[in-house]
Parts: structure tokens; C-alpha cells; sequence
């Protein structure tokens, strides 16, 4: 685990972003979550990765507490819309609570250096990551893991979640 990433840490301002979900209509802003309260941004590898699917149902889960906590969620996966494993068709299978935001050139994922461009059990996609970032867009938790089973304890995520409630 490692509590920065290539380009961001605690404390730094989190880089704004305009996405498409695979899941609901319309652009996604980092501004327009904010507006509503404190986001977690959940970086996934994408929907074909079986820890990933885990990962959204464990936020599933969990969603009484996170919206007691005041935070909304956004999934992020460097994944694309008609690429070969078909978000959107997953999502029709499996659906999610909140967006599922795709990534396709990889270009937030960039700039929140979570790119993972080769290794072992990767090419081209995220590393697993947990950001909470505040309504004044400040990063106050982050969380990115080392390998794909690595992530966030959620209680912590959630703890951090209520300490920055709006």
C-alpha cells in the first residue's frame, strides 16, 4: 500500500475530470460531485477483473454507511465503452449503485498517476486506488494498491468519509 501515487498525495488538489459512465447518462465532473459533498473515488482495473467485481459489491454493501457518512461514490476503470469486455453489457448484469466512469484514453488516470502501463498481471490499465477527495477538491485519503487484490479497508475509507461529512 501506498498512501501517494506518481503524481498526487495527501493534501494535494485532485485534477478535475469530465467522464461518461457505462451505467447512466450524461458527463460526470469532479466539480458537480462535489457540489453534493465529499466523493471516494474507487480506481478499478476494470469490469473483467474479478477482484474489481468484488470490490464494487463490497461498496454495495456497504452503501447505508457510505450515504450515512455523506459521501457519494465513483467508480473509475481505464476501460473502454466497446472494448472488447463491454462495460455497459456487465453493468446491465451486475448494476451499481453509482457511476461506473470510463477512462477510455487513460488520460485521468494519467494525471492521477495511477497508470500501471506494464507489469506482471497488468498492461495497460489502473492500479487499484482509494481516494477520498473533500468538496473544496483536496485529496484527504488515498489508498493505492500494490498489486490487484490490494485495497482500501473500507472501514477506514469510511472513517475518513466522516471525518471530512460537509
Amino acid at each position: 500500500m501506498q498512501s501517494r501515487t506518481e503524481t498526487l498525495e495527501i493534501g494535494s488538489s485532485a485534477p478535475s475530470f469530465s467522464l461518461s459512465a457505462a451505467n447512466c447518462e450524461g458527463t460526470f465532473t469532479l466539480g458537480g460531485f462535489l457540489e453534493h459533498g465529499p466523493l471516494i473515488l474507487e480506481v478499478l482495473r476494470g469490469t473483467w477483473c474479478p477482484n474489481c467485481v468484488k470490490r464494487m459489491a463490497q461498496f454495495e454493501s456497504r452503501k447505508a454507511e457510505i450515504e450515512a457518512a455523506g459521501a457519494q461514490v465513483a467508480f473509475l476503470a481505464a476501460e473502454k465503452r466497446d472494448g472488447v469486455w463491454k462495460p455497459g453489457k456487465f453493468l446491465e448484469k451486475h448494476p451499481a449503485s453509482w457511476p461506473f466512469l470510463l477512462d477510455e484514453d487513460r488520460a485521468v488516470t494519467k494525471e492521477y498517476g495511477l497508470h500501471n502501463a506494464l507489469a506482471l498481471d497488468a498492461w495497460n490499465i489502473a492500479h487499484p486506488a482509494t481516494l477520498l477527495i473533500d468538496r473544496g477538491g483536496v485529496i484527504r485519503y488515498l489508498y493505492r494498491g500494490d498489486n490487484q487484490t490490494d485495497r482500501a479497508p473500507l472501514d477506514e475509507v469510511l472513517k475518513a468519509a466522516e471525518k471530512f461529512r460537509s
